[in-house]
């Protein structure tokens, strides 16, 4: 038996294809438009606070980030630094509780890294912030200000590097950040 459209009569085959063709295409173009929306979608295990510690504590961002002003990166800290003040609870935050958890069991915190670059560009914290003295608001935003960390990896784009650097009157040949 054939199939039947609303009205009774039987669907031609040119019309079912038709059908599953429109199907698949709305199926394909919603799982494109998801994608896209959580594309680079980063949860951290600990919802950290910056403003508390940034602002509200004046921790300094070396505290954390021990090797921004030495190295080519950052780091991120590891539950040693937290353990500093976190061997036991100070507030009654449920992301204090994980920390407090993590030092008293000896754990790691798996951050997931939120900035990054491709693997063909060089980038130094060390040349950007101790050279050049910019201030981490320049390639972070307002970061410490922020009572959670963001949730979707930022990437600074060519054209952002290339803006500042020509602001300030640094070089803009491609070696200059292309390995």
């Amino acid at each position: 038996m054939e199939p039947e459209s609303e009205n009774g009569r039987p669907l031609s085959w040119p019309a079912i294809i038709a059908v599953a063709v429109g199907v698949m295409f709305l199926s394909a173009a919603g799982s494109f438009l998801v994608a896209r929306m959580w594309r680079g979608k980063t949860v951290q295990p600990i919802a950290f606070n910056h403003r508390k510690h940034v602002r509200e504590n004046k921790i300094e961002c070396s505290v954390c980030h021990e090797f921004y002003e030495t190295q080519t990166f950052s780091g991120l800290p590891a539950i040693d630094t937290c353990a500093t003040c976190h061997t036991e609870a100070i507030g009654k935050s449920a992301e204090e509780q994980k920390v407090v958890k993590l030092v008293k069991d000896n754990g790691q915190v798996e951050w997931h890294s939120l900035f990054r670059q491709p693997p063909h560009i060089f980038y130094s914290h060390r040349r950007h912030v101790m050279k050049a003295k910019l201030k981490c608001e320049r390639c972070h935003g307002d970061i410490a200000d922020t009572v959670a960390p963001p949730v979707r990896v930022v990437k600074l784009r060519m054209n952002d590097c290339i803006a500042c650097h020509e602001a300030r009157g640094v070089a803009t040949d491609c070696t200059t950040c292309h390995r």
